[in-house]
């Protein structure tokens, strides 16, 4: 979810029977998705906004807008899918029916050890080094819209994309897409993220996200004794040094 979703919120809500959206018609309702079951609550109030604040990775439509799960999406740079793990790719690659999925594994696992040894000038990769366009598509149109690798098909799968700016959020800045109108308008912006923490790193949640990542098997090709770089935050006092691991994962990031 980006950080506007409340904003966004609070605007729709303001102007329900004076926008018009694509596909959507005129806005009459909103509404936050229920958590853990499918369907939503109607917003009526300023303060039922803060509904939408919720962080559940299970979810893929942030608001309910006349009924329909739109995903909201901030302009200009912005994360399309957070964290995504080495084991996490290959059981997304089955779910899609990839073909030659070790091949394609291999590929990505190369390029996360070369980042490691510091071959790499840019962390961020052009999505082309790792993916035909069609797999690109389908991997970023289930992550996005439908689900994910842990939970699956999402209780609230998302039918468009609403990108609104951070602030000063007007009728002639938003933006309603289906997904295939937010590829193809951003497809040679997003790229694939190399990105790495620690266990042992000083930041609770991070040192706990980062052995979470080391306690799957299907992790370990991304996983490293050495360490490479070091967390902004140091180290833990308390951790043994020989128990430190630098930890790798992916982002989908969309540069403009």
């Amino acid at each position: 979810m980006p950080g506007n979703e409340l904003e966004i919120g609070r605007f729709l809500l303001a102007n329900i029977g004076k926008v018009m959206l694509p596909y959507i018609g005129q806005l009459t309702s909103v509404g936050a998705p229920n958590s853990s079951r499918p369907g939503f609550t109607p917003i009526t109030t300023l303060a039922e906004t803060n509904f939408l604040s919720s962080e559940d990775s299970r979810k893929k439509a942030d608001i309910y807008i006349n009924g329909r799960g739109v995903s909201l999406k901030q302009t200009g740079s912005s994360f399309s899918y957070n964290r995504l793990q080495r084991a996490n790719l290959q059981d997304v690659y089955l779910i899609l029916g990839f073909s030659n999925i070790e091949e394609r594994l291999l590929t990505i696992d190369k390029e996360v050890e070369r980042f490691h040894k510091g071959l790499l000038s840019h962390r961020n990769r052009p999505w082309e080094d790792f993916f035909e366009e069609n797999n690109f598509k389908s991997l970023l149109d289930f992550l996005m819209m439908q689900g994910g690798p842990n939970v699956g098909l999402s209780h609230h799968p998302a039918e468009f994309i609403l990108e609104a700016p951070p602030f000063n959020i007007s009728v002639n800045s938003i933006s309603l897409y289906t997904f295939d109108e937010y590829f193809d308008k951003y497809k040679r912006d997003f790229k694939i993220a190399i990105r790495r923490q620690w266990v042992g790193q000083a930041s609770s949640s991070e040192h706990r996200r980062a052995l979470g990542l080391v306690q799957k098997p299907g992790n370990a090709p991304w996983v490293y004794e050495d360490i490479v770089g070091k967390p902004r935050t140091g180290w833990r006092s308390n951790f043994p040094k020989e128990a430190r691991r630098t930890v790798y994962f992916l982002m989908i990031e969309k540069e403009v």
